[in-house]
């Protein structure tokens, strides 16, 4: 079965209305999007981030891909990665890239196969993946009416938690924003924050011991994620679990993290990561650690149903004859944010009791509105051919 045609997709749409985090605003969202097709006429899809970079770092592996074996996903995997090893690459858009291939190449292995991503990991051992939702980014004036909103909101479609973000205002607003959230959703709701990088150890100690008191679940991304002595300092300083990882590269930078126990819990996100190959590398390393792999998610239902899939095959982190999401079981991040890419270019995944079912269909069990990738293109698509 030989890749016969690669096509990438540069995708993305404007907002009606931007929102921001503690790094910046945008008015867009997109994706990176990659279509590989065999000689037998199977398709795999991937995607990883948007932009230039992106959109250069998989065009510029493409023709790496193009008459190989599609089933040989661990020799294309350590292909590329080898050719990606001494360069800046291998740590940056060049392993999203090669996610994208790889979540693809697994799709196709699945539809070979006629069965869906889970079971060529080995088995599913839950069918539904239990998810939190990802909101209450900062938008202009929505301070308290439409913050407050949207939180009562994701109560009322019965999400079992829900994280917001802080580290873009002043910390007397922030701290403010998160017990008026506090209040507003109640005690039996998880809550977490994420700062995304924005704090040093000082502030973010700071910040954590002003919060401590609403209760929160996790407090993700303090400080950067390379930065272990600054993660630990907060872990140290803070009486909540610190989480990070989302933009690290493969086992290897989880690795030294997971064995100096930086995190508590650990979040790497199958774009970046190193695609599915590696998020289950990742999430195994994790629970032979004790730590808890919560993955991240931002994307469109291409790589949400690729966390779906790995979700599904983790073991409890410890292992316990009571599963409980948060506690021992994996919760997958759901993001709930404006993205009309995701919107149109996939079918939606219905949330029940804030879990979603693995899909049952061959690959990643999803089909793709092909319109939506003309309706979204930043510019034609490339093609690539053996």
């Amino acid at each position: 079965m030989i890749i016969e045609r690669v096509d990438v997709y540069s995708l993305a749409a404007k907002l009606e209305k931007p929102f921001g985090w503690s790094q910046r605003w945008t008015d867009h969202r997109g994706m990176t999007v990659v279509k590989l097709t065999t000689d037998d006429g199977i398709v795999g899809w991937g995607e990883c981030g948007m932009g230039q970079a992106a959109r250069a770092a998989v065009e510029s592996l493409a023709s790496l891909f193009t008459g190989e074996d599609a089933l040989a996903r661990e020799r294309l995997w350590q292909k590329i990665a080898d050719s990606l090893f001494q360069s800046h690459g291998y740590a940056g858009a060049g392993m999203s890239a090669l996610s994208a291939f790889d979540i693809a190449l697994w799709d196709i292995g699945g539809k070979a196969a006629g069965e869906p991503v889970c079971r060529l990991l080995g088995g599913p051992v839950r069918d539904s993946v239990a998810v939190y939702a990802t909101g209450l980014y900062y938008t202009e004036n929505d301070f308290p009416d439409a913050l407050i909103a949207e939180a009562i909101g994701y109560r009322e479609r019965e999400f079992s938690g829900m994280k917001m973000k802080i580290a873009g205002k002043p910390v007397a607003e922030d701290v403010r924003r998160v017990f008026a959230v506090r209040k507003a959703i109640g005690n039996d709701l998880r809550l977490m924050v994420d700062a995304n990088e924005g704090y040093n150890a000082a502030t973010a100690i700071a910040v954590g011991r002003q919060i401590a008191a609403a209760d929160i679940a996790w407090f993700e991304e303090p400080c950067g994620s390379y930065d272990d002595a600054a993660n630990l300092q907060v872990k140290e300083g803070v009486e909540m679990p610190i989480s990070g990882g989302e933009g690290l590269r493969t086992r290897y930078e989880f690795a030294p993290r997971l064995a100096g126990h930086v995190f508590d819990i650990v979040q790497p996100d199958v774009v970046n990561v190193g695609g599915i190959t590696e998020l289950l590398h990742v999430g195994q390393m994790a629970n032979a650690f004790g730590v808890p792999m919560n993955p991240h998610f931002w994307g469109t239902g291409i790589s949400f149903a690729a966390s779906l899939h790995v979700s599904s095959c983790l073991p409890l982190t410890p292992h316990s004859v009571a599963p409980e999401p948060y506690v021992n079981e994996p919760v997958l991040e759901y993001d709930q944010t404006p993205h009309p890419v995701r919107q149109h270019l996939t079918s939606g995944f219905e949330v029940a009791g804030s879990r979603v079912a693995v899909p049952t269909g061959p690959g990643l069990g999803i089909e793709i509105d092909e319109g939506a990738l003309d309706r979204f293109a930043e510019r034609p698509p490339a093609a690539f051919t053996s």
